[in-house]
């Protein structure tokens, strides 16, 4: 693994503490792909929702590029022991993991950096009717239902298009990784291939149908 380090700022080291502990609760060998710019670090993870994620901010990277897949667990205790103490992150001390082999979204196969298209625009409340109804219409069908009976309409109801053709598990991952809440922050989706990209003011979800070049593209997020 390279000797890189990176230097945030505290309120960056937060934020990106905060977006890795909300997926402990998933899966604390989560893997997370860390990759860097000149001036940019992002966080790539996969969260079983069949969506890839990505928080990206401003960072000071020293040494060589980074492109590391490491814990998700080992990547929250080093932003929480280095936190308001400016002590750069040592990219050689995480734990590096392997990636399991899933059909669905991998942190091996990072979206497009470039080529989006039909770009959509909207407020970020105006949106969260549409997950509300979603989770109330599962909580309706799924009741009392045995365990096999509620995945199927849980697959049902998230692969089903929504705003901007997006699937519904793409709003919805966006609100439980607190990339959307109920304000008038804009967000935007588009498109590129099989890929399909929604983009908020906190991050990015993204998600594909199959195959698809890929690429390392950061949006910072402030």
């Amino acid at each position: 693994m390279t000797s890189s380090t990176l230097t945030l700022a505290t309120d960056d080291a937060r934020v990106l503490g905060a977006f890795g502990r909300r997926q402990l609760v998933w899966d604390p060998r989560l893997p997370v792909r860390v990759v860097s710019t000149a001036s940019a670090i992002g966080l790539y993870t996969a969260p079983p929702l069949n969506v890839l994620a990505l928080f990206a901010v401003p960072a000071t990277i020293e040494g060589d590029p980074i492109d590391a897949i490491v814990s998700l667990a080992s990547l929250v205790a080093e932003f929480d022991a280095t936190v308001g103490f400016g002590t750069p992150i040592r990219i050689a001390a995480l734990r590096e993991v392997a990636v399991p082999v899933t059909s669905a979204m991998s942190v091996k196969h990072l979206p497009p950096a470039e080529g989006w298209q039909m770009p959509m625009q909207a407020l970020a409340g105006d949106l969260l009717v549409h997950i509300d109804t979603a989770v109330a219409e599962f909580a309706a069908r799924s009741a009392g239902q045995a365990e096999s009976v509620q995945q199927s309409i849980a697959d049902e109801i998230w692969e089903r298009p929504t705003w901007a053709a997006l699937p519904m598990r793409v709003l919805h991952a966006a609100q439980r990784l607190g990339m959307m809440s109920n304000d008038q922050s804009r967000v935007s989706a588009a498109t590129c291939g099989p890929w399909k990209r929604l983009a908020t003011a906190r991050g990015q979800v993204f998600t594909r149908t199959s195959g698809g070049r890929t690429g390392i593209g950061l949006q910072v997020v402030r």
